[in-house]
């Protein structure tokens, strides 16, 4: 992780044993004590804060929920809230346009966010995390350690799963534990280079990410690729096709939990901060239609005919390797798979 540029604290969190964890390791850095993370960079116009406050990093209390269960979600199904925002500025992230503040938060309440999961695995039978929502979930694991908390929790407990949603390389707590419980899934959102290069700023290349992915296969992971967004432009399939190939190739099929593909979606606010930030932006060369929920994505049938090609890539490389879309309609879902 490169570090922060300046260290934001919340006054009421300064002397916590956490915040002088992330503090010790970070130090020297310049440090601003604030009144509420939430207002930080609240003076700055859009464009600025979101490009000058990507590079700090703010240390906060969580207030609120710190496992939540929305309305699409299973029962025993939880998205973990232990930190919000991310370093990383894809154009197409949602995350722009979310929060007003554009500054990463770690939360330091960790112990209540960890009680939180041990009771949810004590009650329910087989539940399941995903860390990555509003966050990447790695790209701070060196300096909290989350993910070895996780793995002593989950070695105690092992009926639960909790999955690692990241772009990061950020992966060396990961591989420091031995015999690592089988319900870790780390899963890596992957892109063509032309892609990472040109959109995904500051994350690292596919092929970093590749690598990542393989070591943490060699370490008894069993991993997770998200193939998302897939974006149209002018010899999308090539590189697409190309990337499919490089990542079966690189990666034990066997030790890959899920593959799930999704296309572009987009809130208006979000298109509105693309054009803002990003106006040459190559998202936003495609026609672009609301769907039933308000967002806006490809032409139904321009979706369907890219999950197809998709699968059948990876279907003559491995056709028994599952594979999901990401919120995708039933509709479409059907003529997907059943047509």
């Amino acid at each position: 992780m490169q570090k922060p540029n300046k260290l934001y604290i919340e006054e009421r969190i300064k002397d916590h044993p956490f915040t002088e964890k992330i503090l010790s390791k970070l130090t020297p850095i310049p440090v601003e004590f604030v009144d509420d993370y939430r207002k930080i960079g609240e003076e700055k116009p859009f464009v600025q804060r979101a490009k000058e406050d990507k590079n700090s990093l703010a240390l906060g209390e969580k207030k609120g929920e710190v496992l939540k269960n929305i309305g699409r979600m299973e029962a025993g199904e939880y998205y973990i809230f232990h930190e919000m925002d991310c370093l990383y500025d894809c154009e197409y992230c949602y995350l722009q346009y979310y929060f007003q503040t554009k500054v990463p938060v770690i939360f330091v309440n960790r112990d209540e966010i960890l009680t939180k999961i041990e009771g949810v695995l004590k009650t329910h039978v087989n539940p399941y995390f995903h860390v990555g929502e509003v966050c990447d979930a790695l790209a701070f694991d060196d300096l909290t350690e989350f993910s070895l908390d996780i793995a002593r929790l989950f070695s105690k407990y092992k009926n639960g799963s909790i999955e690692f949603r990241t772009k990061s390389t950020n992966i060396r707590n990961l591989l420091s534990i031995k015999d690592p419980p089988k319900g870790i899934i780390p899963s890596w959102t992957f892109s063509p280079e032309r892609i990472a290069k040109s959109i995904e700023h500051k994350a690292p290349s596919f092929m970093e990410r590749l690598m990542a992915a393989k070591m943490c296969q060699e370490a008894g992971y069993t991993i997770g690729v998200r193939l998302d967004p897939v974006i149209i432009y002018d010899g999308w399939e090539k590189d697409y096709r190309e990337m499919v190939g490089e990542i079966l190739l690189a990666l034990d099929s066997m030790k890959i939990d899920y593959i799930s593909i999704g296309t572009v979606k987009l809130h208006r606010l979000l298109i509105d901060a693309i054009k803002e930030r990003f106006p040459e932006s190559q998202i936003l060369l495609s026609e672009l239609v609301p769907s039933s929920d308000g967002k806006y994505r490809y032409l139904k049938f321009q979706r369907i005919d890219v999950y197809r090609r998709m699968i059948s890539w990876i279907k003559d490389l491995n056709y028994k390797l599952e594979i999901e879309l990401s919120m995708e309609s039933k509709e479409v879902h059907n003529l997907v798979f059943n047509t």
